[in-house]
């Protein structure tokens, strides 16, 4: 595995633990934002590691295809349900009106569907 690779994984699973941590805090607007970091870094371990060039996105669907890699069909939904989330988070205007969107229940799915996706992707690099 190439060293820029492991710092992808790296960067990927302490985006996972704060994404926990502030599961824990009550913090979900934060915690979402970290779930959507790790599978952006994990996906880009993935780019890195063919050697294909890198594009500067947080676009998860376009990540997959860059990654050329094929993915459960659960995984793919989960990534395009959690894909739109990351312009909301960001800026203001554009957050999400949902009542739902970061309610504790969907932050908690949200993390542990992020939890299982990034143990899938793991195993394809390990």
């Amino acid at each position: 595995m190439k060293n820029a690779t492991r710092k992808w994984l790296e960067f990927a699973r302490k985006d996972l633990n704060s994404g926990e941590i502030l599961f824990q805090g009550k913090a979900y607007e934060g915690a979402i934002y970290h779930c959507h970091q790790a599978i952006e870094k994990i996906l880009k371990a993935i780019v890195t590691e063919k050697e294909i060039k890198l594009r500067k996105t947080h676009d998860l669907v376009g990540l997959i295809a860059d990654a050329k890699i094929s993915l459960p069909q659960n995984i793919i939904s989960f990534i395009e349900e959690l894909n739109p989330y990351y312009q909301p988070i960001r800026y203001p205007d554009a957050f999400l009106e949902s009542k739902t969107a970061y309610s504790r229940l969907t932050t908690k799915t949200i993390l542990k569907k992020t939890q299982e996706t990034i143990k899938w992707i793991e195993n394809l690099i390990i």
